[in-house]
């Protein structure tokens, strides 16, 4: 199978994935860079868990569909601008996380307090302004905001994550929800205990090597589909 192929089957599996998780209804858009180019895969103006294969649109850095017939989505800017300025990031997340969304419209940060939530060390930053990323200007302040993190909140508009393949930018909104979850339920029973930056890197290593990325990958795709 080759590289565009496999892109293609994983961002679908993707798709289910995040729509089986709830991380997306209706609304939210899936982005994959295919290696060595100036193009990606970006899933169209469609809810996740109805698209197909044929559905699906190859763009180039500009925001320009140069293959497909379906509409792309209103902030595809977002996809465009983070691909640019983000070398090492080949796979993007736009979704709706409920409980991670009350995180992003108080003053209080999201920040670890289990294992996975480490990949969130020092807190996920909130990009304040609340509009859709509709334009390259906005898009552009969103990768700045977003940083080296692997993950960002959109004020009251949900999330972005990120991730050196598609499996792992999946993992990440997985993981991000989750925090969102953990942390939310330990502030309803007490003063939440914070993952130090160095319990955080350690639990980094422990939490998400390879074999168990592709094990949580294989996992959930599993349940997504036999659903």
């Amino acid at each position: 199978m080759d590289t565009i192929d496999q892109l293609k089957k994983d961002i679908i599996s993707a798709c289910r994935v995040l729509s089986y998780q709830k991380l997306v209804e209706g609304f939210g858009h899936v982005s994959a860079r295919i290696p060595g180019t100036e193009f990606f895969i970006l899933t169209p103006r469609i809810g996740l868990a109805l698209i197909k294969e044929t559905d699906l649109l190859t763009m180039n850095l500009r925001g320009e569909v140069v293959e497909g017939n379906r509409q792309p989505p209103s902030e595809t800017w977002l996809h465009t601008a983070i691909m640019k300025a983000k070398p090492k990031v080949n796979a993007i997340t736009r979704i709706h996380a409920r409980v991670a969304n009350i995180f992003s419209v108080t003053d209080r940060k999201l920040e670890p307090v289990h294992n996975h939530g480490s990949f969130f060390a020092g807190g996920v930053p909130v990009f304040q302004i609340p509009d859709l990323i509709r334009t390259e200007e906005l898009a552009s302040e969103v990768a700045r905001a977003l940083a080296e993190k692997p993950a960002i909140l959109l004020r009251g508009n949900g999330q972005v994550t990120v991730g050196r393949t598609m499996p792992e930018a999946v993992m990440m909104a997985i993981y991000l929800e989750e925090a969102a979850q953990v942390l939310h339920g330990a502030l309803q029973v007490g003063t939440p205990i914070l993952l130090t930056l160095d319990e955080s890197k350690k639990r980094q290593v422990e939490a998400l090597p390879p074999v168990d990325l592709e094990r949580a990958w294989n996992y959930f795709k599993y349940r997504a589909e036999n659903s």
